[in-house]
């Protein structure tokens, strides 16, 4: 019955671009319609805590690669998707799910990493 039942599935989503990615506004919305999971890093050079949350994100795009798409969103060269989607402050990680913000995190702090992991896991 179980074997039966795991046939019947629909087909899996095909798999998200692998590594980490570099997103603009055409990127971007092509990877919200074609990934299932999202993570957005919005970011800037002269950010000093955009530079702690960027090993958390390339290790996710590591963890994570193929099954979720992991993008960096320069907020200086992009202040039009910082803006659509609400960004006041960086660095700010949202995470995406089905095309629909799902949650956000602000700022860097201790255990950042472990909750966008167990976010994102969830979502998988």
């Amino acid at each position: 019955m179980l074997e039966i039942a795991k046939k019947q599935r629909a087909p899996e989503q095909s798999p998200c671009p692998k590594g980490l990615l570099r997103a603009d506004r055409g990127s971007f919305e092509q990877l919200l319609q074609g990934c299932k999971v999202v993570v957005a890093d919005f970011w800037a050079e002269w950010c000093g805590p955009c530079r702690m949350v960027e090993p958390i994100v390339e290790e996710l795009a590591r963890r994570f690669s193929g099954r979720v798409a992991v993008t960096k969103v320069n907020v200086d060269e992009n202040s039009d998707l910082a803006f659509e989607y609400g960004v006041m402050s960086i660095p700010t990680v949202i995470i995406f799910n089905g095309g629909r913000e799902f949650k956000r995190f602000v700022g860097y702090y201790p255990g950042l990493a472990r909750e966008i992991v167990k976010t994102v896991e969830s979502l998988l």
